[in-house]
């Protein structure tokens, strides 16, 4: 395929970073540029020199309707449109007195920004851009005759290789910038679509779209064998201010790890290995949140990852530096913690800013599919409970909601037995109850003794068994979802063991 000189170029552009480059460029090479507006304007301000049309004189056609009529005109899209290689359009162009347009330089209205800012919905509309997606697509439609950027990423590379070939862009980069200028449009109209659905039911409709921002790539993902990228999805802030690079499984990890910590008033802590948490607990004091959180599972809570709730101080910090530990996440750091977590080198601190979600859903793919639900953002309030038995205090009822919320963010089957607001036993990702049960059950004995404590499950109990374990093992309350068909049994056992038990009314399976 032939390469194509710029002469004629159409700009038409919203983020003005390294414009001067551009400006340089059509200068240096004699392009004249088409533009309007506050381009037009910053471009003349540049270079007073260079070869600047407005498009209203372009198209002998003045803006109507406050802006929103400006490059929807013949002129400017057969300029763009017409194929350079087709004898027929191009005498057409020559009948009509119609200039070929080599170079389109489009960003586009910044409707995403706009959203940010929770701007009024009419303000939101009018950032919907729509002469500058046509624009863009039709110059990526017709790359065989014509360049198109969308973005400033692309300047330098676009300047360089007109510098290197007499301002001809070649077949290559043509297409390589068209497939770009369609991602971008494509994710402009996705970000526009999900606005509309503000209550994200993306899995109502048969066709969807999700808008997907790289962040930047990562240098490997689960294994060192498999790549990986982070997108942007949500509209929580995460900035790293000490440490090494975040990895895949670091960033998987610390979303869990924030989200359960998050979860609570009480001051915090979450020690999160693997996906799964392995020790929680609530404090007034954060540094005796963290001392009860490790004491739940010391040998998992190595090289883990530790996130707070509340500002890390000083003699929290200190505290966490006596074992290894990977990733601390927290809203914020005192600079006392800042200091004495500094004498660690590779240890990362991130600062997590927990917005209301604008995103609610989880999505996971499989080998065929792309499974999209409702994040499950249930928390049970105490005036949701069935009590059986005789009512429990409010100490044991906070420790089993405790619990409870903690059985949320760890794989199915769950068991979390805890104690005065602290995990003291974590049964996870078994393929049957009474495995996960026995597994929190000997670890609160290992590292507690046979201390009293109450035990939550994320899924209801089919058959009374766990129930007399439980009886065995000084587990005084049981809070689970309930809706059994043997719930009548259960209720029974629990009567007859003189276990306290609450239903919910709510599953919390994660698989």
């Amino acid at each position: 395929m032939k390469k194509i000189k710029v002469k004629t170029a159409l700009v038409s552009v919203s983020d003005k970073t390294d414009l001067d480059k551009l400006a340089d460029y059509f200068f240096e090479n004699e392009v004249e540029v088409i533009s309007s507006g506050g381009t037009f304007k910053a471009l003349k301000k540049i270079n007073a020199k260079l070869k600047l049309i407005e498009v209203a004189s372009y198209t002998s056609f003045n803006e109507i309707l406050d802006g929103r009529i400006k490059t929807l005109h013949p002129l400017i899209h057969a300029g763009i449109l017409a194929d350079k290689s087709n004898a027929n359009h191009k005498r057409q162009l020559n009948d009509l007195k119609i200039n070929h347009i080599d170079l389109v330089v489009v960003n586009l209205y910044p409707f995403e920004n706009t959203v940010k800012k929770n701007s009024d919905e009419s303000i939101c509309i009018e950032n919907i851009d729509i002469g500058g997606p046509s624009l863009v697509r039709g110059a990526a439609k017709n790359y065989r005759s014509v360049a198109v950027i969308t973005t400033p990423k692309y300047y330098e590379e676009f300047i360089n290789e007109a510098e290197k070939n007499n301002n001809y862009i070649s077949f290559k980069l043509r297409k390589k910038l068209a497939s770009e200028a369609f991602k971008h449009t494509a994710y402009y109209d996705g970000v526009i679509a999900n606005w509309f659905d503000k209550k994200n039911r993306i899995y109502q409709s048969n066709k969807n779209v999700l808008p997907l921002k790289k962040i930047h790539n990562l240098r490997y993902g689960e294994n060192p064998h498999q790549k990986a990228a982070i997108f942007s999805l949500g509209n929580s802030s995460i900035k790293k201010i000490a440490g090494k690079e975040l990895s895949f499984n670091n960033i998987n990890d610390l979303e869990v790890a924030f989200e359960l910590a998050d979860n609570f008033k009480k001051s915090s802590c979450v020690i999160v290995k693997h996906g799964n948490p392995c020790g929680v607990a609530l404090d007034d004091q954060q540094k005796k949140a963290y001392k009860k959180a490790l004491a739940c599972d010391r040998v998992s809570a190595f090289g883990g990852i530790v996130a707070f709730n509340k500002v890390v101080d000083g003699e929290t910090a200190n505290e966490v530096l006596k074992i290894f530990t990977e990733v601390i996440v927290a809203p914020r750091f005192s600079s006392k913690a800042i200091k004495i977590f500094s004498k660690k080198k590779n240890l990362i601190l991130i600062e997590y800013k927990n917005k209301k979600p604008l995103n609610k859903l989880l999505i996971k793919s499989t080998k065929n599919f792309l499974l999209i639900q409702d994040k499950d953002l249930k928390n049970v309030e105490k005036n949701e409970l069935k009590f059986f038995n005789k009512k429990p205090n409010k100490n044991l009822i906070d420790d089993m909601l405790f619990a409870f919320t903690v059985s949320k963010f760890i794989n199915s089957n769950a068991i979390v037995i805890s104690k005065g607001l602290a995990t003291v036993g974590i049964g996870i990702g078994q393929t049957n109850r009474i495995d996960s049960a026995k597994q929190a059950i000997k670890r609160k004995k290992t590292n507690f003794g046979n201390v009293e404590a109450v035990l939550a499950s994320d899924g209801f109990f089919p058959f009374p068994d766990i129930v007399k374990i439980c009886s065995k093992n000084k587990i005084k309350a049981i809070i689970q979802p309930g809706g059994s068909l043997n719930d009548n049994s259960v209720i029974k056992e629990a009567k007859k063991q003189n276990i306290n038990l609450v239903f919910t009314g709510i599953r919390h399976f994660k698989h």
